[in-house]
């Protein structure tokens, strides 16, 4: 049997909205808390770094579901800013090309992370802890289930 629903009030269309709406809120609310010393972009993948130590860029793209221009971009400024330093290895002769946060990177990162919990903060007021823990696993399978049949 064919239900119609109207596209607005679709799964899709609710969860491309929410996120996008969230991701503008998240965004401008670091890019004030940090007053343009990293932004939200640059955060993530320091945040990356710190979990998953010494990834390379290619690594980072699929890590981050993201393009290598991106990232690409994104490395360089913390490159220049000083928050992450490439390291070459050449163990076995291959040059292999990773990342690592500077001491200047760990600090910012650490003056970040509350700024980046901040809309976190604010969805706990209306959610419970247990909803967003079970929401997060949902999309988590939701991720890895449109992943797999990529595939």
């Amino acid at each position: 049997m064919y239900s119609k629903v109207n596209f607005v009030n679709s799964l899709l269309f609710q969860l491309e909205t929410s996120v996008r709406i969230f991701y503008g809120y998240v965004k401008k609310s670091f890019a004030d808390h940090m007053k343009n010393k990293i932004s939200l972009d640059e955060f993530i993948i320091l945040d990356t770094l710190v979990y998953y130590p010494h990834l390379n860029k290619r690594t980072l793209t699929k890590v981050l579901l993201r393009d290598e221009d991106y990232v690409g971009k994104f490395l360089e400024k913390l490159k220049k800013k000083k928050y992450i330093n490439e390291v070459k290895s050449n163990s076995c002769d291959i040059q292999v090309r990773y990342y690592e946060l500077t001491r200047t990177g760990e600090k910012i990162y650490e003056d970040s992370i509350y700024a980046s919990t901040e809309a976190l903060r604010i969805l706990l007021k209306f959610i419970s802890e247990n909803e967003l823990l079970a929401f997060t696993k949902t999309l988590l399978k939701i991720k890895n289930i449109t992943l797999s049949l990529q595939l």
